[in-house]
């Protein structure tokens, strides 16, 4: 290494300057270090090391949900002759780039004036598998900043666009992919300004690559063996956007575009230079259940990432404070050309010729297409009372709903426009802004002014710049039909329709229309503007008996049927209703609850009520009746606030929810029980939850009181030990709790046949206390099992604990294995499955099994009881409510 550094350091010195930055580099897989001499001679004073940020323990966030850190080391900075040369490690002063803990020595600044700078530096790449700049054995990808950036303003996060050579020694095996022009077996440059000299790091007997001739332009799909399917058809995608793109939009500089796939799970896209990294779920998952049913969404996803080489990497942006130029754009690109070669935006592929199809789409619930899902995500920002623009920098955003705002807002705000000025006009004011800013950074202002010259101030102004939701309404007042547009120069189209035929026109402002008999009148109906509330889009307002691909759930009033089947050891139930809905907020309507009861032998079937409430996502009122179950009602609500957690903006969560459920089947059979949890796991590792109960069971009055605790120490490590206690307990001394209320007897057929369970009768209240000991293994590559599922990783959980009730207290050691697996979507699913040993104070023991499932992934394998902790333990069927 030593000589190395030596030789580069010659060679650098003696370069001939073309490039801006000359690189010499050399890749160690043992250390996962990238150890490198950078040489520039523009004057550059100040440089950003990105790998530095978060190096540090982040303060407001616990070690739980911390990866591992990389960093950069400057070993030395020089001139062209060898003379160190004064330079300092700063802060990075952008505060919208998170918090100053986080910021420290993100910045070199070069404090002498010298023809030449020479940086020699190590990368340390982190040792965590994640979608780049962390380490798989066979894969690493690096987009920005493996080395000295150059900064062109402080303020927020914009790089310098440069021009770059590069030089890299690889060992055996490994193979360099490089977002610019291979100029040799190891050296590569770029083809203008950058904003970065990205790089994928690939092992050569784990990868493979497809290459497909475009004229002057070569695509290059670099994937994992055994993929050559998914691999052809991305390529196929690809080849079928750029086409469109480079006749709507221009030429791209790049001589060969690199499609890679990055072994981390999920269904995403990132995109650099020259260099693409699609997800591996649209590889591993992509044919899961159903063969190509991922196909229009892997489409839209390819399109979008190749936008950003026109919009955001093309033409440079500050991703803190104008990220709409990058994103929006790009979006906006993408979904228009899915419109125009495909003529439908299809969510996922629901033509396909299979009978889990229509399945899938009702049971997950799953938008029609692309544009339902926009709204529905426009509606939850909406609901959780986000007020944002699209041109907002990232902290004046809730960062869990930025994507909201930069993705399906922003992207709105070029459909308005599409419906202003059609789609062809708009392309061609698009294409002009690239040929003018391609490889160049711009500001909001200069956007800003370059759209003002072909638009109304005031439409962009509306689009780009307000915050308030957007509403536009129609209403039939005094004999005519009344269209309010908010006072915004929202561009929004208008259709009506007569017996005598339809037309159609786009207005800036509120209008009013004369009746004509039998008229329809509809605003917005492509769906191309930010409006958060549709049902009084239409007049007269539609009613549909449930909903179609014509008319969504978000414009009509639906009258929709519901249905659940239950099993369970005493029988077979099935739960219906028939509603009238206005989503998401309210249904009201009939239920029927019927089945069959093995205790008693026969079948049931009552006739009842249904109501819900959902005025947004912290509150809700449920309510069922039916003489089955008698009257059951439950509330929820949320107390939301924004929470720091060191990043560029907070999140908008509610850590405090109170929840209130009752029932009342009769004068003697009723309770209402109250519900209180707090969950600081983000900041402190907490989790609490505390519950009442009164009422009558069986006419005896009842008072219970519960509670669950769980803490994880905030330690750095593999091993992290969470602390768990359960109390739950009856005032007046009922024995209402089962003491193995989660564990079945693995020796017995019941519990009530186990040799040490049935030694101990219901109890008048219980302590569990347990301590976790989780570890997880995550897989270098998921394994697929008969197109069904792939294993991704398991989670082990060693665990002690004691239970302690009236009649005793019983010892138990626990090992819970918790396979990670991925379904359709690349979905993650948990599937917990524990074995206990359990022992009283007498040397009775017996084994038992616990399980569990739920989606999403977690260092938890434990499981937290959630709402009600005292319904899993109390023995209901014993209390007559069941």
């Amino acid at each position: 290494m030593k000589f190395f550094y030596i030789f580069s350091l010659l060679l650098v010195a003696t370069m001939f300057f073309s490039m801006d930055f000359n690189i010499q580099a050399s890749f160690d897989p043992e250390s996962l270090t990238i150890t490198a001499t950078l040489c520039t001679k523009n004057n550059i004073k100040s440089f950003l090391l990105l790998p530095n940020y978060a190096s540090k323990d982040n303060p407001y966030l616990h070690a739980l949900f911390e990866g591992a850190s990389g960093s950069m080391d400057i070993l030395s900075v020089t001139d062209g002759k060898g003379n160190e040369i004064d330079y300092t490690l700063e802060t990075y002063p952008a505060t919208l780039l998170g918090d100053e803990t986080l910021r420290r020595d993100t910045m070199l600044l070069i404090n002498e004036d010298v023809d030449k700078v020479i940086i020699h530096f190590k990368t340390h790449i982190k040792s965590e598998q994640l979608p780049e700049e962390g380490g798989y054995n066979d894969f690493i990808l690096y987009r920005f900043g493996w080395y000295p950036l150059p900064i062109e303003d402080q303020k927020g996060l914009r790089i310098k666009p440069h021009r770059w050579q590069l030089s890299m020694q690889l060992p055996e095996g490994w193979e360099a992919v490089v977002g610019g022009e291979k100029k040799g077996s190891s050296s590569w440059k770029s083809r203008g300004d950058y904003l970065s000299c990205p790089i994928a790091l690939v092992k050569r007997d784990s990868y493979e690559e497809l290459s497909f001739p475009m004229g002057d332009l070569r695509v290059v799909v670099h994937f994992r063996r055994g993929f050559e399917g998914v691999a052809s058809k991305l390529a196929a995608f690809a080849i079928q956007v750029l086409e469109h793109h480079i006749k709507k939009l221009g030429a791209l500089r790049y001589s060969t575009i690199h499609i890679v796939q990055d072994p981390f799970p999920g269904l995403y896209g990132i995109t650099a230079d020259g260099l693409i990294a699609i997800g591996d779920g649209f590889f591993t998952s992509a044919n899961l259940w159903v063969n190509g049913l991922l196909d229009p969404l892997t489409f839209y996803l390819v399109a979008h990432e190749l936008s950003h080489l026109w919009f955001g990497v093309g033409t440079g942006v500050d991703f803190l404070r104008n990220n709409f130029m990058s994103e929006s754009l790009a979006d906006y690109v993408a979904h228009s050309t899915t419109l125009e070669i495909y003529g439908k935006d299809y969510y996922m592929n629901w033509k396909a010729s299979d009978l889990f199809t229509s399945f899938i789409k009702s049971y997950f619930d799953i938008p029609t297409t692309v544009t339902q899902a926009d709204q529905l995500m426009l509606l939850y920002a909406k609901m959780a009372g986000v007020k944002a623009a699209v041109a907002d920098p990232v902290d004046a955003i809730p960062q869990n709903f930025s994507s909201a705002v930069y993705y399906q807002k922003g992207k709105r705000a070029f459909f308005s426009l599409e419906e202003l000025l059609g789609r062809e006009k708009l392309y061609s004011i698009l294409s002009r802004y690239y040929r003018l800013y391609v490889g160049k950074n711009v500001t909001t202002r200069e956007f800003v002014d370059f759209l003002e010259g072909y638009i109304n101030p005031k439409v962009v102004n509306a689009l780009f710049f307000e915050r308030d939701n957007y509403d536009a309404r129609i209403y039939f007042e005094n004999g005519i039909v009344k269209i309010d547009n908010e006072n915004m120069k929202v561009p929004l189209r208008v259709v009506i329709e007569t017996p005598e035929g339809s037309r159609s026109f786009v207005t800036l402002d509120s209008t009013s229309l004369p009746y004509i008999p039998a008229m329809q009148v509809h605003l917005d109906p492509d769906m191309h503007s930010f409006d958060i509330e549709r049902h009084n889009n239409h007049w007269p307002p539609l009613f549909k008996g449930g909903y179609s691909e014509e008319q969504s759930r978000y414009d009509a009033y639906l009258l929709s049927t519901h249905g659940i089947v239950g099993f369970s050891a005493s029988g077979l139930d099935y739960t219906g209703e028939i509603l009238f809905e206005k989503f998401p907020y309210y249904g009201i309507g009939l239920l029927n609850q019927s089945g069959y009861s093995s205790d008693d032998g026969r079948g049931y079937s009552y006739t009842g009520a249904s109501l819900y409430l959902h005025p947004d996502l912290y509150r809700s009122l449920e309510m069922k009746y039916s003489k089955f179950e008698g009257i059951h009602l439950s509330m929820n609500l949320g107390i939301p606030e924004k929470l720091y957690i060191g990043d560029s903006s907070p999140i908008l969560i509610a850590r405090h929810n109170f929840s209130v459920e009752g029932r009342f089947l009769d004068t003697g059979n009723y309770y209402i029980q109250g519900l209180y949890s707090f969950n600081d796991t983000l900041k402190h590792g907490l989790y609490l939850e505390i519950e009442g109960l009164t009422g009558e069971i069986n006419a005896t009055p009842t008072y219970m009181g519960g509670f669950y605790g769980s803490w994880i120490p905030n330690v750095n490590s593999e091993l992290i030990p969470s602390l768990n206690l359960l109390a739950v307990g009856e005032a007046l001394g009922k024995r209402f709790f089962d003491p193995f209320y989660d564990v079945l007897s693995f020796e017995a057929t019941s519990n009530a046949l186990d040799p040490l369970m049935s030694k101990y009768p219901p109890t008048s209240y219980l302590l569990d206390f347990r301590v976790s000991l989780p570890y997880m293994i995550i897989m270098n590559r998921r394994i697929s099992f008969l197109n069904l599922f792939n294993l991704g990783g398991i989670g082990i959980s060693w665990e002690l604990g004691s239970r302690i009730f009236d009649s005793g207290y019983v010892f138990d050691a626990s090992m819970i294995l918790s396979p990670i697996i991925y379904i359709i979507g690349d979905t993650p699913l948990q599937i917990n499955l524990g074995f206990s040993f359990l022992m009283d104070a007498e040397g009775t023991s017996t084994l038992g099994i616990k399980g569990g499932i739920s989606f999403g992934s977690s260092i938890y394998f434990n499981e937290k009881l959630g709402f009600s902790g005292m319904e899993k333990v109390i023995k209901w069927k014993n209390s007559g409510l069941q």
